[in-house]
Formats: structure tokens, sequence, C-alpha cells
């Protein structure tokens, strides 16, 4: 299993997000996948609402965050509707593993 990245301390100084954070580790650990996704989409929709200032920007070796910000570069009406799917993507980087570029 790739390693997972250990979360600032203000993640788990907020109950939700602390919860939320084991859970998501307990379900993971066990290979609850589906579970995994729920949960890890769960506490990314709240570093969003309740953390925002909190959530990282792109990370240069993530190859989601590579297309992320190119899809952030258009200005159209599509890329503005796809601004929140960006947002929790990088808000989980503060707790799960990234996809590396090949």
């Amino acid at each position: 299993m790739v390693p997972l990245p250990t979360p600032p301390a203000w993640l788990l100084a907020c109950v939700v997000c602390s919860d939320l954070h084991e859970l998501y580790r307990s379900h993971l650990t066990a290979g609850r996948q589906a579970a995994t996704l729920t949960v890890q989409e769960e506490l990314a929709r709240h570093l969003v609402a309740d953390h925002l200032d909190q959530v990282p920007g792109y990370v240069p070796d993530c190859s989601a965050c590579g297309e992320w910000r190119a899809v952030a570069a258009d200005a159209s009406d599509a890329a503005r509707l796809v601004a929140a799917e960006d947002l929790r993507h990088r808000a989980m980087h503060l707790f799960a593993p990234s996809v590396p570029t090949s």
C-alpha cells in the first residue's frame, strides 16, 4: 500500500475531520474500497466547505493535479462547473496518497 500523508495538526484538531479521517483509514486498511471512496469524498467535501483556506495548491508530481490545472486555465462556463471537484481533489492531498505522474 502507498504510504498515507501525515495530516496536518489542524485537520486532526477538527472533530469532523478527525472522525472522518479515522473512518477513512479504517476502511482503507480493511480493504473496503467502496466505503473508502465514499468517506474520502465526504472528508474532501467537508474540507472544502469548512477549511477552504487550508486546501493546498496543485501538487507538481500528481497527474490529476496537472489535469485540473489545465481545466482551471479555461475560463469557460464548463470549467467553472468543475471547480468544486478540483478543490475536492486538492483537499484529498491532505490525507490520501497522490497519483504520481508517469
